[in-house]
């Protein structure tokens, strides 16, 4: 329940109570939190259970008891808490998390996928055949940090990242493989349409980026603001790979190859937020709320990996040699081109 989902609501106010209904079906779904939600956007101050988004009453109370996983596992760990509660096997199960991250078969699809599809996903996998349950990456032994695309070393370890530079002759071109693969996620990488990871190689000419040397690709699914056109989908299904072949001739004043992976978990919200702000008439606080949302979503990127190569200076004499074969070559390569995106 970010300023995000909350400024959004208080715009929607009463005229669009299906939205709103919507939204807090997973983003608060207390009844209790739903009411002071409802009297926030009538005037009424914003409490701070209504400020909590998913609570643990959400999960583990129902009409009034509490109920929580298998009790054998937290006697092992001399971990019995709110003096007992009723054991139910279905907190060890993916299908406890599919009601808020598993569209139904009726919800939004693009392409003939829906738009959130993680359940299906896991259920497509090797990781459902192996038990390999939602909570046994998100919530390792029971705790609650629900790490996902924000956490860096959950990500990272997730993944195994290849770079391979095999130079031709001196002053030739650069061939750079790097290579990411799914190798730890029970899910396609990322799952969702709002994270975008940018895959880029390029020379070094001292600190900076030597001019036009950049490659890049880009892992994720883009899609239009109104969920009406899909742009691409590259995310990666368990065990999926996706190479960036970069190759090139190296820059005189080159002095290194600088492989590296950048996640921008917020991507589509970047997007959304400025577009949001740019199209609508609001009112002050909901402003503020939506300016803190695109704040935070734009610092929310971080740098996954890196890898510097250093390279051998080019010689004058290569220099030469390399100016003649292009001018016998009758194509020249210069690799993918750069993400626009």
């Amino acid at each position: 329940m970010g300023p995000g989902v909350i400024g959004q609501l208080v715009a929607a106010g009463g005229a669009h109570p299906r939205f709103v209904r919507n939204c807090l079906s997973c983003h608060a779904p207390g009844h209790r939190q739903g009411l002071m939600l409802k009297a926030y956007m009538g005037g009424a101050p914003l409490s701070p259970l209504a400020r909590q988004g998913v609570t643990c009453a959400d999960c583990h109370v129902r009409h009034y008891q509490r109920f929580g996983p298998p009790l054998l596992a937290y006697l092992a760990a001399g971990r019995v808490v709110h003096n007992g509660f009723t054991p139910e096997s279905d907190f060890t199960r993916s299908r406890f998390c599919a009601s808020c991250h598993q569209f139904h078969k009726s919800g939004a699809r693009l392409n003939g996928v829906l738009l959130e599809n993680t359940y299906n996903e896991w259920r497509a996998s090797p990781y459902a055949k192996r038990h390999i349950t939602c909570q046994s990456c998100h919530m390792p032994k029971g705790r609650h940090n629900f790490y996902g695309i924000h956490n860096r070393r959950f990500v990272r370890r997730a993944l195994t990242i290849h770079m391979d530079l095999r130079p031709d002759l001196p002053g030739g071109p650069l061939h750079v493989r790097l290579s990411v693969i799914n190798s730890g996620v029970g899910h396609d990488f990322p799952t969702y349409t709002t994270p975008k990871v940018v895959v880029s190689v390029r020379q070094m000419c001292g600190s900076k980026v030597c001019p036009h040397s950049m490659r890049q690709i880009v892992i994720g699914r883009r899609i239009s603001l109104d969920l009406r056109h899909q742009y691409y989908d590259t995310r990666l299904a368990p065990g999926a790979r996706r190479t960036l072949r970069y190759e090139l001739p190296q820059v005189p004043a080159a002095t290194a190859v600088l492989g590296q992976i950048i996640v921008y978990p917020d991507a589509a919200y970047v997007r959304f937020f400025r577009a949001y702000l740019a199209a609508r008439t609001l009112a002050p606080d909901e402003r503020s709320l939506i300016e803190r949302a695109l704040k935070h979503d734009e610092d929310s990127g971080y740098v996954l990996w890196n890898r510097r190569q250093e390279l051998k200076p080019v010689s004058i004499k290569a220099r030469v040699t390399r100016r003649g074969h292009a001018r016998n070559a009758k194509t020249h390569s210069v690799g993918q081109r750069p993400y626009a995106g």
